[in-house]
């Protein structure tokens, strides 16, 4: 079975419906559920609207420490995702700015016993770091981590992706995990990217016919409210829908024209900004 978590807060209330939504849509055989922080938890009235797309929407109390981090919050994370996890369910932590627009992955993941992790990432000095924004893990080794781990040797600013990611390739090799790099010049295949905020040629259709994760918060704009992001997020689950509903698969073949998109990635053309070419998501 596929579970999907999501962590949200009062901040990100209208990203948590459009990262339901998107989830709801891309992997509609999965467990959805919404954990919220009872210290600053979204509206009712926004917990109403999780509930009625589907999604189980419940509080927790322990300590985040801002932006998912410390041993209090991971250990936190771990115990609400393994609470009815069998060892072969999939977990999967979704970050709220993060849409969820294909499934295919997760399906991949679980048509392979063998995968115990699948997450986007870099591969830098001889060591893989993990993105926080959306990945996947094997119901056991997600429990195996929330029993081993030593808490005591953990900062307090502890990054809960990057801490999740490096302790499962401790205990996991490498070659039973799937790290993908975010698309990139020398990752043209990549189904991993962010929006790319600066740009004004982008569009939604383009996203969603590429694309199966596209992360709408990195970078974020300081000056940008989160209705913006959550907007984009529900323009991509509207291409999308539209897309499944015309029968039109997700396009993977380097070789089609993507217009400025693939220029952009191929670095033939400079109507992305150059932040966005070289973008991590």
């Amino acid at each position: 079975m596929i579970r999907i978590f999501i962590f949200s807060y009062s901040g990100d209330a209208a990203e948590a419906v459009a990262c339901v939504r998107c989830a709801r849509m891309a992997v509609p055989c999965a467990s959805v559920t919404v954990v919220d922080d009872a210290s600053s938890p979204v509206r009712e009235e926004t917990a109403v609207a999780l509930r009625s797309m589907g999604a189980e929407y419940v509080q927790s109390s322990w300590e985040r420490h801002g932006n998912l981090r410390g041993p209090d919050c991971i250990r936190g994370m771990l115990s609400e995702m393994c609470r009815e996890a069998e060892d072969d369910d999939i977990l999967v932590k979704v970050d709220c700015d993060t849409a969820l627009l294909d499934g295919g992955w997760l399906r991949w993941m679980e048509q392979r016993p063998w995968c115990q992790m699948y997450t986007s990432g870099d591969f830098a000095n001889g060591d893989w770091r993990v993105f926080g924004c959306l990945y996947a893990l094997r119901g056991w080794i997600a429990r195996r981590l929330y029993r081993e781990m030593d808490w005591s040797l953990l900062d307090d600013r502890a990054p809960e992706d990057w801490t999740i990611g490096r302790e499962v390739l401790a205990r996991v090799p490498a070659a039973l995990c799937r790290i993908d790099e975010p698309w990139r010049k020398r990752s043209p295949w990549s189904i991993w990217t962010a929006w790319c905020w600066p740009s004004r040629t982008v569009s939604a259709e383009s996203y969603a016919a590429r694309f199966a994760v596209v992360i709408t918060g990195s970078p974020r704009m300081s000056n940008q409210p989160a209705s913006e992001r959550a907007r984009v997020m529900h323009l991509l689950a509207d291409a999308r829908e539209r897309m499944l509903r015309e029968g039109v698969a997700r396009e993977d073949d380097e070789a089609v024209d993507w217009g400025d998109l693939l220029a952009a990635c191929k670095g033939e053309a400079e109507s992305m900004q150059t932040p966005c070419t070289e973008q991590s998501i």
